[in-house]
């Protein structure tokens, strides 16, 4: 059967026949709907004369349903019962899963994994599931969550939502047995890998002849940081990723004057509506962000 909505009475007027039926009369309708009396009284006979039936007599202090009444209150309790179970299993069912987060592999490893204990401390059972990868993906079409991304502060997210989580600064480092006493980062060898695209680009900004650069080629992005912790050439990182090498004295800082800084992270999300989990782990992130600054 196609369903005509214009044909059909106001559920608010279904809704308050429906209490008085589960509650046995107006009084207890109202309590159910945090409205008065005359309110749910109104509906109902509102719903009579659109309906053009009587559906709930007076019957001593009480109220007792007609035939009519009767069907529709069966009709009613099925329906909004139908309701009520499928939006609880789809809340459990979103309840269950788990908050799926894109990043790279140096966030996660430098600020989401040493602080994740204190999320799950303040929200216990949340499970997260992070996927480290260099490559931007599509979130809606892949079921992510969140992305934490990197872009110039005014950068525009066709399709996207994004809110701010905090800036960063970019910095040459490299293994303190490497750089020793040289400052000049453009005598030292680099290391390189696949995706050196906007980390080209910061070095040409700042009048870096890229080309003349000595490199060590790794392959995967993800094993960038792990090279240049083991001394085989510099490189570039945000404040974020290098703080805790920098000041536990793993890794060194060069100056290179006319490097950018201009790079802001942001959590994005398809747009939309949100799970509240998402909402927490953000919140959460621009807490380590801000504190990380």
């Amino acid at each position: 059967m196609s369903l005509d909505w214009k044909t059909l009475p106001s559920l608010s007027a279904l809704r308050a026949f429906d209490a008085v039926a589960r509650h046995g009369g107006f009084a207890g309708a109202a309590r159910a709907l945090n409205v008065t009396h005359a309110a749910v009284s109104q509906q109902v006979r509102g719903l009579e004369r659109d309906l053009d039936l009587a559906l709930a007599q007076r019957a001593g202090r009480g109220i007792a349903l007609t035939e009519a009444g009767e069907t529709l209150a069966r009709a009613l309790s099925d329906g909004f019962g139908g309701i009520a179970r499928c939006l609880a299993d789809l809340q459990a069912e979103t309840a269950g899963r788990a908050l799926r987060v894109s990043t790279t592999p140096y966030i996660v490893d430098s600020l989401i994994l040493p602080r994740l204990s204190e999320f799950w401390a303040a929200h216990p059972g949340v499970e997260v599931a992070l996927q480290p990868a260099a490559e931007n993906v599509d979130l809606l079409a892949e079921g992510f969550d969140l992305a934490i991304r990197a872009a110039p502060r005014r950068s525009s997210w066709p399709g996207l939502d994004a809110i701010e989580l905090g800036p960063s600064r970019l910095v040459i480092v490299g293994h303190p047995d490497l750089v020793g006493d040289e400052t000049d980062s453009r005598k030292l060898p680099w290391v390189w890998s696949d995706r050196m695209e906007d980390k080209i680009a910061a070095l040409e900004h700042a009048g870096v002849d890229v080309g003349g650069l000595k490199r060590v080629e790794v392959g995967s992005v993800g094993l960038s940081l792990a090279a240049i912790r083991r001394g085989l050439g510099l490189g570039m990182a945000s404040s974020y990723v290098a703080r805790d090498d920098l000041e536990a004295g793993r890794l060194v800082a060069l100056d290179l004057p006319g490097l950018p800084n201009n790079i802001w992270y942001f959590a994005v999300t398809p747009k939309g509506a949100r799970r509240k989990v998402v909402g927490d782990f953000t919140a959460w992130l621009q807490e380590i962000f801000r504190e990380g600054s």
